[in-house]
């Protein structure tokens, strides 16, 4: 093969390389986006469950301690939360 030959090749193999560039760029930026939708739907549903699970965990406590005879206040104290979302959570 001769130089001239390799030259050509060269020049074809660089024009390929170009002509596909914005393609894969293309391609790239499109799995990122889709990646990033997947990565937030899936971190919208596991925090959901997350707080459907600590909520009910919550509401158990305020239960068992107005059981005990707990005042809302010392409730509200216990569970980080306000005297009004005790009585509403009891209601």
């Amino acid at each position: 093969m001769g130089w001239e030959q390799m030259e050509v090749e060269k020049k074809m193999c660089d024009a390929l390389k170009e002509l596909f560039a914005e393609e894969l760029k293309e391609a790239d930026h499109q799995g990122m986006e889709r990646g990033r939708s997947e990565g937030m739907e899936r971190g919208r549903s596991e925090g959901i469950e997350r707080g459907r699970a600590e909520g009910l965990k919550l509401a158990k406590t305020i239960f068992r301690l107005s059981a005990q005879g707990v005042p809302a206040e010392e409730i509200a104290q216990q569970c980080g939360l306000s005297a009004d979302q005790v009585r509403e959570v009891l209601e």
